[in-house]
Order: structure tokens, then sequence, then C-alpha cells
């Protein structure tokens, strides 16, 4: 009985290598390349990070201190027409200050952040000089970035397969050959770099003119691998 089973097993196993060595004769070559795509694109969003920082000798006053400005800031932005649902807190905090020498505690320190989300990046220098005129001494930075980022990502993924399929093209024909067919495509990459601006501290300006912020381009990039079949 034993026997009986090995000589089916075995008879199996010959006819399925057999089948897949057919197929690979049978099987056409393939060129694998690698595609890029890049997609530049205006951003129509920003997010800044505002703040304002206090110092006092006691932890409530740096508090009382601090809820006054930010409560000023807050009601300066909104002042221009930006809606409350887009201004939230993204950090508060009071901790001690020491002194250098001695590392005795000197005092406390304050700290309220906000960041405020625009659709009209031409609202960002406004924003910014509003909130320092009404009391903030932080602005910790601004992010532009894309509503949709979906389409920009699409697209760069488009054109990282046309690239791929180019380059396969010129291969194919240097070798007399042609594309018949696509074997394996992979993604491996897709990203959006955002434009970051660092800021640092800044004290209340009084000045009439309006800050000018730049946002450049927002990058989309995508990297893919084909595998094309050429007869």
């Amino acid at each position: 009985m034993r026997k009986i089973m090995f000589a089916t097993i075995l008879a199996v196993l010959m006819t399925f290598s057999t089948s897949f060595a057919a197929e690979n004769v049978n099987s056409p070559p393939i060129i694998s390349v690698n595609g890029d795509g890049f997609v530049e694109m205006m951003p129509d969003r920003a997010k800044i990070s505002i703040g304002v920082v206090t110092n006092a000798k006691n932890p409530s006053e740096a508090q009382n201190l601090n809820a006054q400005a930010a409560k000023s800031v807050i009601n300066s932005i909104i002042g221009l027409g930006i809606e409350r649902k887009n201004v939230s807190t993204s950090n508060f905090s009071i901790y001690p200050t020491r002194n250098g020498v001695k590392n005795e505690i000197s005092g406390y320190e304050a700290t309220n952040l906000v960041t405020i989300t625009v659709d009209d990046v031409n609202l960002v220098g406004k924003i910014i000089d509003s909130a320092l005129k009404s009391g903030a001494n932080h602005v910790d930075g601004v992010n532009f970035g894309l509503r949709d980022k979906n389409s920009a990502q699409d697209e760069a993924i488009r054109l990282a397969i046309l690239d791929a399929k180019h380059k396969a093209e010129v291969a194919a024909a240097v070798l007399g050959k042609k594309i018949v067919g696509v074997r394996n495509i992979s993604l491996n990459s897709s990203s959006i770099s955002p434009r970051n601006y660092k800021m640092a501290r800044a004290a209340a300006d009084s000045a009439d003119f309006e800050t000018p912020i730049e946002s450049g381009t927002v990058n989309c990039s995508a990297n893919v691998h084909v595998e094309f079949e050429i007869g």
C-alpha cells in the first residue's frame, strides 16, 4: 500500500515539475526597471504655530499672565475672519526655571501654543503680524501643504510608471525587441514633502508693513519597479 502511495505522489510531482519547466520555457524574457515621478504644486493649506511664553515668580502668576495674553492673541486671529474651529491648542505647559549657577528654582515659565489652519495661504503674514501685536512672542513655524493629497500622489505615481515604461522601451529597442506585457509592478515609495519654515521667539513689532511669507511649492514624488515582458 505504501509503495502505491509513494509511486502516486512521485508521479504527481514529476507532472508538476514538467509543467512548471514548460511554463518557464514559454515565458517571454523580461526587462526590469525603476521609474521616478515628480510633481510640484502650489500649496493651498497652511498651518501656523504661534504662542505666548510668560515668566513669573510663581506658577499661578505665570499662568494668569499667559492666559490674558493668549486670549488676546486668539481674539485677534478670530477677528481676521478665521473660524474658531480652525484654531486649536497644540501645547500648554508650566515648568520651573532654574538659576544657572546654583541650579535653584528662580521662577516659572508658562507656554501656550496654538495652531491655526487656513486654506488661504495669503493670510499667513497677516495672522503672524496680528498675533505678535496682540501679545504673542513665539512663532514656532509655518507648514504649507495640500488639501487634496491623493490627486498629487496619483499624478506622481502615474508619471513614475510612464518613466519606467519609457526606459524599458528604449532598452528593448536597442535589443531589437518590443514590450509585449507586464510581469510585475510594485510601488517602492510615494511621498509628499510639505514646506516647513521654522521660526524662533519674536518680539511684537509695531511696523505697518506685513511680514512677507513665501509659500514656495510642495513636492510630491513616487518610485516604482516594473518588470516588462519583451518579445
